[in-house]
């Protein structure tokens, strides 16, 4: 079966939220959602409307807010014009290019963000906003719920927060803060290192896991287990985080739901594909992987003109329309935790076997073993980026490359000449916004960053 989340604009803390009601395969197939008001909502129905939005401000978070005719950070939608976390993500590694309009999307493409870089900002608010939703709707939905102990939207709730935790630890530079609201005070956060992001969100995973709603091979304990492993492959625990994932079915997919109206529910990655504001160029920089000339059918697309009626370029069909899911974690990906175990263990033969067999799901061609690390981890991270593309992963493996496996950053980021006339620079993530300057546990470094380092 597939578990999924699905997207609703919330209105955050404002009164009243709207509560969709319940249907059987989808909350997007339902009737005009009832009110809730904020007086109600210490309640089993307020903790169930503090569910739904956190999954709808965690959707908005990783898929986008995508409006093709404003630049990043505007104050027309909930959700800021956020490009998501897949998308600015994807143009800063060697997944996206910016064949658009919009300058601040080339700075982070040119691998030269900057703490004032229109979105960023944006982007960085709606990913807190995301695990303060989840963190809320969870002590909610235990506190207020019928029946806590055997509510799964508990470990989902503590899941979701746990995946804005890892997109902050793969996506920003060392030192994030994560700042609270206190008695309706801020409570500015300590800037937390990469490593102590990935260490809460694996307490916030681990919590997910120990609930007694679920059980091994459930679509949540599932999500959980495929949420811990991927933050353990970030700390180096390798054999750790293919035992997180063993127990993960053949059938599990959870994925964040879009629709074709309103436009509020729309899949933001389609449209900034389709809106030709986003795109791929074949080994961008030197260094980048053959998404368009491999001819994998995990990556297709179409040549065409950029929203800038000038770059060619190549947009990816991955996700054929406005309706369409996004996959959040699911089996594939578990498969490809345990084939890096194996990786690590010089076990080549069983990791090639592994990845053969996810391609023959799908038709295709296997590999012969490969003969040395290099060559296997230069497989195993290729594969990963073509079953994992568009997704919000291939950043953090790019940082791995660099982190774990000992590589030169300008052998893994695109360099040299930009398609623009620049240079690329030398980002290998990205800096934490302007508006947190007003932190005053923050260093005094131009960009607040603890280090830039991968």
């Amino acid at each position: 079966m597939h578990s999924r989340a699905f997207t609703r604009r919330s209105l955050a803390w404002a009164a009243p939220l709207f509560l969709a009601g319940g249907a059987a395969c989808g909350l997007l197939d339902t009737n005009q959602p009832n009110i809730v008001n904020v007086e109600d909502l210490d309640s089993p129905s307020g903790a169930a409307t503090k569910r739904l939005g956190a999954i709808s401000t965690f959707t908005l978070a990783k898929d986008g807010d995508f409006n093709p005719v404003a630049v990043p950070g505007n104050d027309d939608s909930f959700n800021d014009n956020s490009d998501g976390y897949i998308l600015t993500s994807g143009v800063l590694s060697d997944e996206l290019i910016n064949p658009g309009f919009i300058p601040s999307r080339t700075e982070i493409d040119l691998r030269r963000a900057e703490p004032v870089t229109a979105g960023l900002g944006e982007l960085f608010q709606s990913l807190h906003r995301a695990r303060n939703s989840a963190e809320d709707a969870a002590a909610s939905l235990q506190a207020f719920g019928d029946a806590p102990d055997t509510d799964t939207g508990i470990p989902e709730m503590h899941s979701l927060a746990g995946f804005t935790y890892l997109f902050l630890a793969e996506g920003f530079c060392s030192g994030v803060p994560v700042s609270r609201v206190v008695n309706d005070q801020i409570e500015f956060g300590q800037p937390l290192t990469t490593a102590q992001l990935l260490d809460t969100a694996i307490v916030r995973f681990n919590t997910a896991l120990a609930h007694l709603s679920i059980v091994p091979g459930d679509p949540i304990h599932s999500l959980a287990s495929v949420g811990l492993g991927r933050a353990l492959l970030n700390q180096g625990l390798f054999a750790e985080a293919a035992a997180a994932v063993a127990a993960v079915p053949a059938d599990f997919l959870y994925e964040t739901e879009h629709a074709n109206t309103p436009a509020a529910l729309h899949n933001g990655v389609f449209e900034a594909f389709n809106d030709g504001n986003f795109g791929v160029f074949d080994q961008e920089g030197v260094n980048g992987l053959s998404y368009v000339s491999a001819g994998d059918l995990r990556v297709t697309g179409d040549s065409g003109i950029g929203a800038d009626n000038n770059t060619n370029t190549w947009f990816p069909n991955k996700y054929p329309g406005f309706e369409a899911s996004i996959p959040l974690a699911d089996y594939v990906e578990a498969q490809l935790i345990i084939a890096e175990g194996e990786l690590q263990a010089s076990a080549f033969g069983a990791m090639t076997q592994r990845l053969n067999d996810l391609r023959d799901l799908v038709g295709l061609a296997p590999f012969a073993d490969p003969p040395d690390l290099v060559s296997a981890t230069d497989l195993l991270f290729a594969e990963r980026a073509f079953w994992l593309f568009a997704t919000g992963h291939r950043l953090g493996d790019m940082r791995r490359l660099i982190r774990q496996y000992g590589r030169d950053p300008e052998t893994v980021f695109p360099t040299g000449d930009h398609f623009r006339g620049d240079t690329y620079g030398t980002d290998v993530n990205l800096p934490l916004p302007r508006r947190e300057a007003n932190n005053p546990n923050l260093p005094d470094s131009p960009d607040g960053c603890l280090n830039r380092d991968a």
